[in-house]
């Protein structure tokens, strides 16, 4: 019997987590625990994302030693934890495999085992083709977002993965992504646009999309010059332009946002990863996959985007699941962190969620709760942490890494990723499309009515507006006799009111 310290002590584990604990295996904790109960109900607890589930003991294996019969509860009951079944398929001998193949045919759950024991292994077993029977999905579509199904013949399933052996991204559906695509932001976009006037559009663009490159060189703690910036905006107004996106595109687009110094040839030959001094002691929060696995990846992830666009995946939950992915392989010594944020506005555009020419500043949001961002990346590099013993750093902070690892940084789930992204989304469309789209209404309202008391030059109506606006309501001593000491004093009250009245209290980027 097997225990786990947050089941009760007479709980038996059951599922995947039996098999990490018979077999001793290093993988990243699945969202999903499940247990067998010797006594009373079975019930469910949720913490922090993650689930423990007792099952009363009618659910109890037969023989909870044999892997096969652990690998179909956890199929039927934990979900596809896909590093998890190429962990436990290293560690069976081919035959035990083959053997149930061969007794089984007709379930479901043999063939979705057989068919992924190929896709992860390589290993094709000696087992006849299976006919005139019905397919069956790899994914339950009730339960995971999928690709079209491909039909494997020999198995009788219809592959409905999102990606490949080499990238392949888990995403749930939980009623929390349900509920927020039903919310359908982008329609609500173009809704909201609607209201107004194309130049109005034209304007909010400028402000939003130099916001967004403003606040992902904030994050990465960058001040980059005007140049940069423009060039930034540049790429991400060009984003819908570029047809399908490839590792030299990746390469030309991190040479442009890095400082000429660090431009990268090719993806990073160094193990870099992510850490601080602690008291002179270096502390270690992320490690990233190793050189050697950085090319199959990426070839793994953009076939997947690839797929993800061609097949009109969600596009939130596209970006989700490549932006992130991309975050995580950190394929470059610098730029990681704005080429995945850049991820999200391509899908986002390529797909059509966002407008033509329109963005959404998910990186403004992101900068104002750090916090809240950096919790999400460490959902991942925290469960990660734990899995990485045989790892050495020099003085000089040359860090080695001494085991395979390429697995942990495949088969994530992104579930919580893309709900984070649908809050940034929801956040944008709220607090900075639509306040910019206010703003610059009731900012050229204030203008005329200036205007029509005073003829006054554009450039000072601007800057009467804006000291009016920084100073709450009124015009500074300093500012009065340096730019308006043409006005009278009766003057400027009545366009201070005009400002109070008509945009104090109102946000936006001007």
């Amino acid at each position: 019997m097997f225990y786990d310290n947050v089941a009760n002590f007479m709980d038996i584990s059951i599922g995947y987590q039996a098999l990490i604990e018979q077999l001793n295996l290093s993988v990243i904790k699945h969202y999903r625990k499940s247990y067998i109960s010797l006594h009373g109900r079975g019930h469910i607890k949720i913490n922090n994302h993650y689930e423990t589930h007792v099952y009363p003991n009618t659910y109890a294996l037969k023989d909870p030693d044999n892997p096969i019969a652990q690998l179909v509860f956890a199929l039927k009951y934990d979900g596809v934890n896909l590093e998890i079944l190429q962990a436990v398929f290293n560690k069976l001998e081919q035959q035990v495999i083959e053997q149930a193949v061969k007794q089984h045919q007709s379930s479901k759950y043999i063939r979705v085992l057989w068919f992924l024991y190929e896709l992860l292994t390589g290993v094709i077993i000696s087992a006849p083709e299976i006919k005139k029977l019905k397919y069956v999905d790899v994914l339950d579509p009730e339960r995971y977002f999928t690709a079209p199904g491909i039909k494997s013949v020999r198995h009788r399933v219809y592959n409905n993965l999102l990606g490949d052996q080499k990238f392949c991204p888990m995403i749930r559906k939980t009623k929390g992504l349900i509920a927020y695509i039903a919310e359908q932001y982008d329609v609500k976009a173009k809704a909201l646009a609607d209201k107004y006037e194309p130049e109005i559009i034209a304007r909010a663009s400028h402000y939003l999309f130099t916001k967004e490159t403003l606040s992902s060189y904030a994050i990465e703690r960058e001040k980059p010059n005007k140049d940069r910036i423009q060039r930034f905006i540049n790429i991400l107004q060009h984003a819908p332009k570029i047809e399908v996106l490839t590792k030299q595109q990746l390469l030309e687009l991190q040479n442009i946002i890095v400082d000429p110094r660090f431009k990268d040839t090719d993806y990073r030959v160094n193990q870099n990863y992510i850490g601080e001094n602690v008291n002179y002691m270096p502390r270690i929060h992320y490690i990233s996959p190793r050189p050697q696995d950085v090319e199959l990846l990426m070839e793994g992830l953009l076939a997947t985007l690839y797929k993800a666009i061609n097949n009109k995946t969600h596009p939130v939950i596209s970006a989700a699941m490549i932006a992130f992915g991309f975050v995580f392989i950190h394929p470059f010594e610098d730029g990681n962190g704005r080429i995945h944020r850049f991820l999200i506005h391509y899908i986002l555009s390529k797909q059509q969620f966002t407008l033509p020419g329109i963005i959404f500043p998910v990186s403004a949001v992101m900068l104002r709760n750090m916090r809240t961002y950096d919790h999400i990346l460490e959902t991942f590099s925290k469960s990660l942490m734990h899995l990485f013993p045989d790892y050495t750093l020099s003085e000089d902070g040359i860090l080695v890494v001494g085991e395979e690892t390429s697995s942990y940084y495949k088969f994530i789930d992104y579930t919580l990723f893309a709900e984070y992204l649908f809050v940034c989304i929801e956040e944008t469309l709220r607090e900075h499309f639509a306040r910019e789209m206010e703003f610059l209404v009731k900012y050229d309202t204030t203008k005329h009515k200036i205007q029509t008391e005073i003829d006054m030059p554009d450039h000072l109506i601007d800057l009467f507006i804006r000291c009016v606006r920084q100073n709450d309501g009124e015009l500074g001593k300093k500012r009065r006799e340096q730019y308006f000491n043409k006005l009278t004093a009766q003057e400027i009250n009545k366009l201070e009111n005009i400002v109070k009245t008509q945009m104090l209290g109102v946000e936006g980027g001007n």
